[in-house]
């Protein structure tokens, strides 16, 4: 064969082999939904294909991302260098672990990606939404790697991610986010039938157990008693299409900062609501409550009586309940409904 013919078989052997290696490539700053092996705990609420469960947030367009699903490799690439230690993105995974007592349970599994000059900071906490034990661990297998342009780093193995799972507290602790999480409805009655029954009701802060910063009270009301057999069913994916809900979000002792709803808002795409101004600027102020409402699936959103329509409400409800980390607990109160309500019934009889 002549030398060049061997050299164009060569190119094209290359050009095929690449063709046929499932790789995706991501580029731009904004929010990327990759899908898996995995099934979302929502999925066919919104528009959001069913196994979309891995997500990805690039917070400027410095950075791209190549996803090769044949090696299990996610490399996020910047080699900008950033005067000050800054947020380029993170890699979120959606997960299913099987317990014992509660048998299989949605988590997430969040790597955060920052650069400080040339250098990356790297940091993995888990997001669970029980404190049962894990026993089994079905998760998207990617080796997360960073590149500034020239080298490579591994920052999260499959191994890593099983083991944020396994054990939730050491890898908070390492992370600096150990979440607590106060039950206000343990031991209470609640009342499906009522208009204004509060279905979640928790208090959110961070530190050791006994010695914790409480941050904020966060509620899910039933505002209509037609609600009831939804309600009894834990069916939350229904609840996002019908009925009337309202989430609230409520500082406890101090305002929450800004730096709490900045990059919330743009992860799930509500930063250009005008009504929601403030909590860029200022945050959420004592006294103040932060409002999101659906109503036969059409969604609200803001600060106290102001009020804004949300677009593609069911999409905005399904990322903050799936990949946000009190999302996902509320989405587990909810849910669990049905056994709560069960309990509540149970202990009633016995006294």
């Amino acid at each position: 064969m002549p030398h060049h013919l061997g050299a164009v078989a060569l190119v094209l052997a290359v050009a095929v082999t690449a063709q046929a290696r499932d790789v995706e490539r991501l580029a731009g700053r904004g929010v990327y939904y990759v899908t898996g092996r995995v099934r979302c705990p929502l999925a066919g609420v919104g528009t959001r294909a069913a196994d979309a469960s891995n997500r990805v947030a690039l917070d400027d367009d410095a950075s791209t991302v190549t996803i090769d699903r044949d090696a299990h490799r996610l490399v996020l690439t910047n080699a900008r260098t950033y005067p000050a230690r800054t947020l380029v993105g993170d890699v979120l995974l959606l997960g299913i672990g099987t317990t014992a007592s509660e048998g299989r349970v949605p988590f997430g599994v969040h790597v955060k990606i920052e650069k400080d000059g040339r250098r990356f900071r790297t940091s993995v906490h888990p997001h669970p939404t029980t404190r049962a034990p894990v026993s089994a661990v079905e998760l998207e297998p990617f080796d997360v790697l960073v590149s500034d342009g020239r080298t490579e780093t591994r920052v999260l193995a499959p191994a890593d991610a099983e083991k944020a799972i396994r054990e939730p507290e050491l890898t908070a602790r390492l992370a600096n986010l150990l979440l607590q999480v106060e039950d206000h409805t343990a031991g209470k009655t609640i009342a499906p039938d009522a208009a204004g029954a509060r279905l979640v009701d928790l208090t959110i802060g961070y530190g050791a157990p006994r010695m914790n910063l409480k941050l904020a009270r966060v509620e899910v009301l039933s505002l209509d008693p037609e609600n009831a057999a939804l309600v009894r069913r834990g069916a939350l994916a229904e609840m996002l299409a019908r009925g009337a809900w309202e989430l609230r979000i409520s500082p406890t002792v101090v305002g929450l900062p800004k730096s709490e709803f900045e990059r919330d808002l743009f992860l799930f795409g509500v930063d250009d609501v005008a009504v929601l101004a403030p909590l860029k600027t200022r945050g959420l102020r004592r006294g103040e409550t932060l409002v999101i409402g659906y109503r036969d699936g059409q969604g609200f959103i803001g600060i106290g009586d102001q009020r804004a329509p949300i677009a593609h409400a069911a999409d905005v409800a399904r990322a903050y309940l799936e990949f946000h980390l009190v999302g996902g607990i509320v989405a587990r109160q909810i849910t669990t409904l049905p056994e709560r309500l069960a309990l509540r019934t149970s202990e009633g009889t016995r006294e």
